[in-house]
């Protein structure tokens, strides 16, 4: 059985509360930020594609996602992967802390490219999406690190993983398409504090 798409997974771990969160730090409501985390899910899952699109780049995403296993963030949503022992002690993602390592290195690399994309896909401003990434980007690389290994893919296959689940978000019957149609199309949620 295939496991939720990852814009849905990731708005399940999210759960009420962060989502406010996130919509707070965006300066909308929770239509709003349900819309910037479809976007940012497609913007990450663009991004780790073209970074695993290489062998040596495919090889550094694996490791990437290897460790967000180990640092599950905390939230009311998020489920301990089965038969796992490594995630039994996980230490929570803190702040939205990645720590260090090749985790906080593919974040580093793909952040500033995930921010400028939402940002131009949302018309919200660059620094209140950097801002709600921070929330963001830990949880949504736990959503892809789990499905990756629910559906056993290793390095070799990553880049064609997350193309897909990319064109699954961007998809009419997906979640920004059904978003874009709640929204009458190519409306801007920018402007400050705009209630979606």
């Amino acid at each position: 059985m295939r496991d939720k798409p990852l814009h849905k997974a990731v708005l399940d771990d999210l759960g009420p509360e962060q989502l406010h969160q996130v919509a707070d730090e965006l300066g909308t409501g929770s239509r709003g930020a349900k819309r910037v985390v479809g976007e940012t899910v497609a913007a990450l899952t663009g991004s780790l594609a073209e970074e695993a699109a290489s062998p040596h780049g495919a090889h550094e995403v694996e490791q990437a996602l290897d460790e967000a296993q180990e640092a599950v963030p905390a939230g009311p949503g998020v489920r301990r992967v089965k038969g796992s022992p490594a995630l039994a002690g996980a230490v929570p993602f803190s702040g939205g802390a990645l720590g260090g390592g090749m985790l906080a290195t593919i974040v580093g690399r793909t952040s500033m490219p995930v921010a400028r994309a939402v940002s131009q896909r949302t018309g919200i401003p660059m620094a209140q999406v950097s801002r709600a990434l921070k929330i963001l980007t830990p949880i949504a690389m736990a959503a892809v690190s789990r499905a990756a290994q629910n559906r056993e893919v290793r390095a070799d296959g990553l880049a064609e993983m997350l193309t897909a689940e990319r064109q699954a978000t961007r998809r009419p019957g997906g979640a920004l398409g059904a978003l874009a149609r709640l929204f009458g199309g190519g409306q801007s949620y920018g402007g400050g504090r705009h209630r979606a």
